[in-house]
């Protein structure tokens, strides 16, 4: 329990320092811009604190047999929410990996589900992305090679198959033998439902930000603007080292949408990000307010968790 306590101190202070820094720099940038209005900020705060919500719950359906009262699954999803602090840091998802690997650990979950469980909530959020920007194909203003391209992103459902998933796995470990085996996996309906709760937290942050930028520019259709938020957010989750993606999500963002000017794009993507962060800050608050009254409780044994309760 100390040692637990010790890792999720540490790992909020570096967060925090972390999220200070980001907020400091984004400001500075905002700054320079015109930002949404104030009822476009307020729908699209909403939105956010949705997106992270449902990206927790998105990580606990994984290990739908470990947490199996709302105590434990309280207890994972605050751990979820605290790692999200990290990928604000120099290394972006490298440290993000680290930290929601390790609060994972300390909480009971076996490192072997963890570390198995990550890579599969990566292939799911990017397949929930490609899958929501799909609907550029139907944008007549892109190249026609480009159109064709996003709606490839509807075949990545294959890889949500766990049979796929298991050989890969199996392969890997012929190469490396420290590679978890193919029964650390997730069953099918668990990946499923991640995949489900992944469409929920995307859209959600591309409604938001079409949202924002609706109320900078009439310039691009908002299921458009819907749709290249989400391919932006693929590709700036894949650059792994880049913190939360910063300047590789605008770039694309500015290359998908041509007609509209890089400052309402730039603007609309701060204002985003500064939101994004208090929601985070706010579902960790939020978590733990849930966590005391579920403490409170007196537990079912027959439903409460040895390992997470």
């Amino acid at each position: 329990m100390y040692r637990r306590r010790l890792l999720q101190t540490a790992i909020l202070v570096v967060g925090l320092v972390a999220i200070a820094f980001a907020v400091s720099e984004t400001v500075k940038d905002a700054k320079e811009h015109v930002l949404p209005s104030a009822g476009a900020l307020a729908v699209a705060a909403a939105l956010a604190l949705v997106a992270i919500v449902a990206s927790a719950r998105a990580w606990v359906a994984l290990f739908s047999d470990l947490v199996d009262s709302r105590a434990s699954r309280s207890v994972l999803r605050g751990t979820f929410y605290l790692s999200q602090l990290t990928k604000y840091l120099p290394v972006g998802g490298v440290a993000q990996a680290a930290s929601q690997l390790g609060l994972a650990r300390s909480v009971g979950v076996p490192l072997k589900r963890a570390a198995v469980a990550f890579p599969v909530s990566a292939v799911g959020a990017v397949v929930g992305g490609a899958t929501l920007g799909s609907g550029l194909v139907l944008d007549s203003a892109l190249p026609p090679w480009t159109r064709a391209l996003t709606l490839l992103g509807l075949s990545s459902l294959i890889l949500l198959r766990r049979g796929l998933m298991a050989r890969v796995l199996d392969l890997a470990r012929r190469f490396i033998r420290r590679v978890p085996g193919s029964d650390q996996l997730p069953t099918q309906a668990d990946i499923v439902i991640f995949y489900g709760w992944a469409l929920v937290t995307l859209g959600a942050l591309c409604a938001a930000y079409a949202v924002l930028l609706r109320s900078l520019t009439t310039a691009a259709n908002p299921f458009v603007v819907f749709s290249a938020f989400a391919v932006s957010w693929v590709i700036g989750f894949i650059v792994v080292p880049i913190p939360a993606g910063v300047g590789i999500r605008e770039a694309v963002l500015v290359a998908l949408l041509p007609g509209v000017g890089a400052a309402p794009l730039l603007a609309a993507s701060l204002a985003l990000r500064l939101l994004t962060i208090a929601t985070e800050l706010l579902s960790i608050s939020g978590n733990r307010i849930v966590g005391r009254r579920y403490a409170q409780r007196p537990l079912d044994p027959e439903s409460s968790s040895p390992e997470l309760a």
